[in-house]
């Protein structure tokens, strides 16, 4: 597994890159102190990414180039209030340009929410994390939650909240990954960690079929009496569940660099517990 390394060691390559330290020099340093490779050359690029101006400073314009080289735009760029073609009509309560997050209000209705819950219950498994190596899932200390997916278009309400999401974001269907829920009790919680693939043998595994993922939206279906905030370490943000909202973020960047400011987790579950519908969107053509 690839970690984002302690604040010592974060501390200690940035000294080193303000230094002039050679980027070969640090990782033998971190290799003799028994950091595994693929660790220290992640939290080495990541540092190095974090300091591009187009990765933290210059956010991208709302628009992206689609695979069959038109130029899609996001609904929300301009609007505060929006109406998808099902009437569903939610509300953009706030916007970052760095990184690119909203948080809409109104995303899904409390009985699509009710819905999408009972349809999982009978499938819930414990969650699972990307192995570096293989690519493929494995369990995890990090993550502690139960979930399940469905296919794309597995129920008619999947197959709404679907094209409600492709036309918000003016990505098609076809690029997005089955629709993940997730349910954490008390205590549960997902330390940080990244939603697009790492470059190393598992995430070039992953990005064979459709390439990287680009967008993620987290869909809260319940409200949680106390914790269970989605947060962002990099910019100090948290956000807390609200039954019915949606968080939007892109790693998208020019360049295709993802942007390290989209570290995110979820905060431990202190009272209740936390259901979530999770979509990742990816560059090409996923289903």
């Amino acid at each position: 597994m690839v970690y984002i390394l302690e604040n010592r060691w974060q501390d200690w390559i940035k000294d080193n890159f303000l230094r002039g330290c050679s980027k070969s020099s640090m990782l033998e340093v971190m290799l003799q102190s028994g950091i595994p490779q693929d660790t220290a050359e992640f939290n080495l690029t990541l540092y190095e990414a974090a300091q591009r101006p187009e990765s933290n400073l210059q956010a991208l314009p709302r628009t992206r180039q689609a695979s069959n080289n038109t130029t899609s735009t996001y609904l929300f760029q301009h609007e505060n209030t929006i109406t998808t073609s099902d009437g569903q009509t939610m509300h953009v309560t706030m916007r970052s340009d760095a990184p690119d997050v909203a948080v809409l209000d109104h995303f899904m209705s409390s009985e699509e929410c009710d819905a999408l819950c009972e349809l999982s219950k009978d499938s819930l498994t414990k969650s699972e994390v990307v192995d570096d190596i293989t690519g493929k899932g494995v369990m995890h200390q990090d993550r502690t939650s139960q979930g399940t997916y469905f296919d794309i278009g597995q129920y008619p309400l999947v197959e709404k909240i679907e094209k409600r999401i492709s036309e918000l974001t003016s990505i098609p269907v076809s690029h997005g990954e089955g629709i993940q829920i997730l349910n954490y009790v008390n205590g549960g919680e997902y330390k940080p960690h990244f939603d697009y693939f790492p470059d190393n043998d598992g995430g070039r595994a992953n990005m064979a079929q459709g390439g990287q993922r680009i967008i993620t939206i987290v869909m809260y279906l319940n409200d949680v009496e106390a914790g269970g905030a989605t947060i962002f370490p990099e910019i100090n943000l948290s956000v807390y569940p609200k039954k019915g909202s949606a968080l939007y973020f892109s790693y998208f960047q020019s360049g295709g660099t993802p942007d390290a400011l989209t570290l995110h987790g979820g905060a431990p579950v202190l009272e209740g517990e936390k259901w979530i519908a999770t979509k990742w969107l990816r560059e090409h053509p996923y289903c």
